[in-house]
């Protein structure tokens, strides 16, 4: 290996090294149930503080119904304030159903906060925070200064999704999203009379992988949207927040369908994100999903690789096929109306890997019986891993894929503000 080669690498894994650090020392992860209160089907708006005033906003997040919640705070989080939006203005209004939470500070210094039940009464237990006028415009401002953008019109062109932002993505993916690099952005402003089809990339990928694909997207009726990642996380923490992502787009746009296409390893933070909507009873919006080249039973020789490095990527430990992620993928069903297409490639010309595959995955791993039975459709294409995405035939079966008719038993529907004003006033 030469010097230079050499350096980077060191350099990639001291960077890595850093980023876990500070993960690890500064970011908990809060959990607990919201209760029914006088809205069972109401959006919960999740507040995480350090001060009862709210001077310092660590964190919020969207929750579509009662039930199971996780939400990111800090080592110095010390309140929950969460509340049903009743109207759906994404602040608080004096009325609405809400709960005060105390965090322990004990149990946060050392990174086991307890279960939390949070449960709306007939008073508080003091005032409510201040400063919750505009909650979506508070992005970007907390949890130390993290960054993760929603709804921002960029081009593709853009510098967060270059090559060199995706390696960042990998090897320091805490700076990434201090750096405003992450989350799901707009290929252009919103339009509610078409459909979102949201694009996921793959590890060390960046959207502009979709390019091909996204030109030849029917613009009569859908509209693009790209998630950008830092792809060196754990899926299992990015499948969990791209939940509370999206559940926040809807409720901040109301659409009421979403199709997504993912390539590689996206694929498998997407199925997370379907288990993880299975558990929350949620993403009625979710439509026709795509994936292409995934390795729905991981790499075989990232096993070898972890037992000689010294710092070991987040996502190396879900990739490899004996890991606990791969073992409980499918553990969970699909969420009801959901259509699934498995797309995968078989040239071999690379020497990443011999056995049949696209010459980084092996078909084996694209095509475990668990994802071919959730199926609705199997294609192959005669491509490799990355040339499989500029594939005319490919993308023209996206295209059809995505216009297929919607079979979902409830015409999914955002209800309006008065529809569910009358639901909390019953």
């Amino acid at each position: 290996m030469c010097i230079g080669s050499l350096l980077t690498a060191c350099s990639n894994v001291a960077r890595l090294a850093a980023d876990i650090r500070e993960s690890s020392q500064q970011l908990r992860v809060v959990s607990g149930t919201l209760g029914v209160g006088r809205c069972p089907e109401c959006e919960w708006i999740v507040v995480v503080l350090g001060d009862v005033r709210g001077e310092k906003l660590h964190n919020f997040r969207v929750f579509e119904q009662s039930g199971r919640f996780r939400i990111a705070a800090l080592r110095d989080s010390r309140y929950l304030f969460a509340f049903q939006d009743i109207n759906r203005d994404f602040s608080y209004q004096p009325g609405e159903p809400a709960v005060w939470h105390d965090l322990d500070p004990e149990q946060m210094a050392q990174g086991t906060p307890a279960e939390v039940a949070l449960q709306v009464s007939s008073s508080l237990i003091r005032p409510a925070p201040a400063g919750l006028e505009d909650i979506f415009g508070m992005r970007g401002s907390s949890l130390g200064q993290i960054d993760v953008q929603l709804g921002v019109v960029s081009a593709l062109e853009a510098p967060r999704f270059s090559p060199e932002s995706a390696t960042m993505g990998m090897w320091e993916p805490v700076g990434f999203m201090k750096a405003g690099r992450a989350g799901v952005f707009f290929l252009e402003p919103f339009d509610p009379l078409r459909i979102p089809v949201l694009f996921v990339h793959g590890i060390r990928g960046t959207p502009r992988s979709f390019a091909g694909i996204i030109d030849n997207l029917d613009r009569s009726r859908f509209q693009a949207w790209v998630l950008n990642y830092p792809s060196g996380l754990d899926l299992r923490a990015l499948g969990d927040g791209l939940l509370g992502l999206l559940a926040e787009l809807r409720h901040r746009h109301g659409f009421g369908t979403l199709h997504i296409v993912a390539h590689s390893m996206g694929g498998l933070l997407v199925r997370e994100y379907l288990a993880e909507c299975a558990r929350a009873g949620g993403c009625d919006y979710v439509s026709q999903v795509v994936t292409i080249s995934t390795p729905f039973a991981g790499i075989s020789a990232l096993g070898s690789w972890l037992e000689y490095t010294r710092v070991v990527m987040p996502v190396w430990r879900n990739l490899t096929p004996d890991s606990p992620f791969l073992r409980d993928l499918f553990a969970l069903p699909l969420p009801s109306g959901v259509s699934y297409h498995l797309l995968f490639g078989y040239r071999n010309v690379a020497t990443l890997s011999r056995s049949s595959g696209d010459g980084v995955i092996p078909l084996e791993s694209q095509l475990r019986s668990a994802a071919q039975n959730e199926a609705v459709s199997v294609r192959g294409f005669n491509e490799d891993h990355v040339s499989i995405l500029s594939n005319a035939e490919l993308q023209r079966y996206i295209n059809e894929a995505l216009q297929r008719p919607d079979f979902r038993s409830v015409a999914r529907h955002p209800r309006s503000v008065s529809a569910v004003r009358q639901s909390a006033e019953r």
